[in-house]
């Protein structure tokens, strides 16, 4: 039976789907036509529109804001550079496990034969980066809807893209993948591992967020070395005696690795970890809610399940003789050999110098980082016991996340400062957010770790590459900038100066331009990455 063939109507079936799959905020940018109809169908069903500068913006802020309540985070944009400009927004969520349905405009399939100005194939374009791409169109639109909504957030959560085409059938996506219980024998294999196991390291990754409160009742009272990933950094309070820092597939937690009998992984994605060999011989059993690739990991187990139910099954029979405060040690170890190098010139800030301060300044806050050298900083400084995850882009590693995610994050928080931690590559990325910002009126404060180069890429520069000029930009006075779109900017080259900074009382947002010293970056890869 044929349903809506208007854009109108189509829209009204839209909206009524997102309103029914828990939807309540719409992030993008309008092209006209299709696209504010769907916005103006979604208002009428008390569903919030929020305006951004870009489209990969507002898939990032969607999918953030879908990560922290629970509910797919959505998406409109035009047809051709609206569909193509949010294809770095899509990967963000599919690789970093972030539930995103994103609806786009299209040459509709009547007109297609004529019409050649801005027509694509968006399914196929979007296909790749996506779980499923395909079309909404007068078939069941409501029910296409619930269902792409629902593969979004489905493990793993990842985008999803609906071209809106009202004089096509459309498409229908796929059902959830069948789960089964997990197999007995390798439950029991994996129980006499644990058991056997003197020394084992947990390590517990972005999956484990889906279930945390799970995770961190199994793991309370369990006395062996927690480490934590980038993206589940938040889901272990990060003041257990058993917390020993991040693991990252790099050189700072090698020595812990190599001393473990034995690895057990909580939701740890094989999209984390540096690229190269995994960093021990020890057997592994990994814990998951949902099958995952597992090559990575060598010949692990590989238990799928809910984690409330497989985690105390394993962590009963645990008998860990680690010396008493092990892990804990461990993680002190790691932070004293990231301040082993000398002092700047002249009393210069330095990154690690802006995070402690920004730390002790704003507290114990939600915070999101951005891909660049200062992350290598703030992941293992930041301190912090949840619930909610540090949000940074780790599988694909994007830079101009940090500013969207907060918007997506102060959001979702409503009443809770938002910590947003940026270089200044990823911010000029970004930076016409920084009025998006100032509109809303959100309580974000932005600092960025200005040293006018993009620091990361300049540390891998070898001769013959470019020289200077391929890594470094003419000097931007980001407190102005911020000035001119509405927010207060403040400059900080002291760390006096960046505490008076960061602990004004006033509400709204705020960028403090941090001029830093990026001489111990070198010293901080070496460390982290040897």
């Amino acid at each position: 039976m044929q349903g809506p063939t208007t854009s109108r109507a189509l829209a009204d079936a839209l909206a009524e789907g997102l309103r029914d799959a828990g939807v309540e905020r719409i992030f993008g940018v309008p092209g006209g036509g299709p696209n504010l109809d769907m916005i103006g169908a979604a208002a009428e069903r008390g569903i919030d529109f929020v305006l951004t500068h870009g489209e990969t913006a507002a898939c990032i802020a969607a999918s953030t804001y879908g990560r922290l309540t629970g509910t797919p985070g959505t998406a409109v944009v035009t047809r051709g550079p609206g569909l193509t400009s949010a294809a770095n927004g899509l990967a963000q969520a599919t690789l970093d496990r972030a539930p995103l349905l994103l609806i786009s405009d299209t040459v509709t399939a009547t007109s297609a034969d004529r019409t050649a100005h801005q027509r694509l194939d968006q399914v196929a374009t979007a296909a790749p980066l996506t779980k499923w791409s395909g079309t909404l169109g007068h078939a069941n639109p409501k029910d296409v809807v619930t269902a792409a909504a629902r593969l979004a957030l489905d493990a793993p959560a990842g985008a999803v893209h609906l071209a809106f085409d009202p004089t096509a059938p459309g498409d229908a996506p796929p059902g959830p993948p069948a789960r089964t219980a997990a197999d007995p024998q390798n439950t029991a294999t994996a129980r006499k591992l644990v058991a056997a196991a003197r020394h084992p390291v947990v390590v517990v990754g972005v999956d484990a967020g889906s279930d945390a409160a799970a995770v961190r009742q199994a793991l309370a009272g369990l006395d062996c070395p927690i480490l934590v990933t980038y993206e589940a950094k938040g889901v272990v309070p990060e003041s257990w005696p058993s917390f020993a820092g991040l693991f990252t597939g790099a050189a700072l937690e090698r020595p812990l690795l190599e001393r473990a009998d034995l690895v057990l992984g909580v939701g740890v994605d094989p999209v984390e970890p540096m690229p190269g060999p995994w960093p021990g011989d020890a057997p592994v059993v990994l814990v998951h809610s949902h099958p995952v690739e597992t090559a990575y990991f060598g010949a692990p187990l590989l238990l799928v399940g809910p984690y409330a139910t497989l985690l105390p099954e394993l962590v009963g029979v645990a008998a860990p003789e680690w010396p008493s405060g092990t892990g804990s040690a461990g993680n002190t170890v790691n932070l004293d050999r990231l301040g082993e190098y000398p002092s700047p010139p002249d009393g210069a800030l330095t990154p690690l110098d802006v995070v402690r301060t920004a730390r002790r300044s704003l507290g114990d806050i939600l915070l999101t980082v951005d891909a660049g050298a200062h992350m290598l900083v703030t992941m293992p400084v930041w301190a912090t016991d949840g619930p909610d995850p540090v949000l940074i882009s780790n599988g694909l590693a994007t830079m101009g996340f940090a500013l969207p995610a907060a918007i997506g994050a102060a959001l979702a928080r409503p009443g809770r400062r938002v910590a947003c931690l940026v270089g200044d590559g990823g911010l000029g990325m970004a930076m016409a957010e920084i009025e998006t910002l100032a509109r809303l009126a959100l309580d974000v404060t932005v600092v960025v770790f200005n040293d006018t180069a993009l620091t990361l890429i300049a540390l891998k520069q070898r001769d013959a590459q470019g020289g200077r000029s391929a890594v470094t930009y003419q000097a931007t006075d980001f407190a102005a900038v911020a000035v001119a779109m509405g927010v207060p900017g403040v400059v900080a080259d002291s760390v006096d100066g960046l505490r008076r900074a960061l602990e004004s009382p006033a509400r709204g947002p705020l960028v403090v331009d941090a001029r830093i010293d990026p001489g111990s970056y070198r010293h901080v890869i070496r460390t982290i990455r040897g």
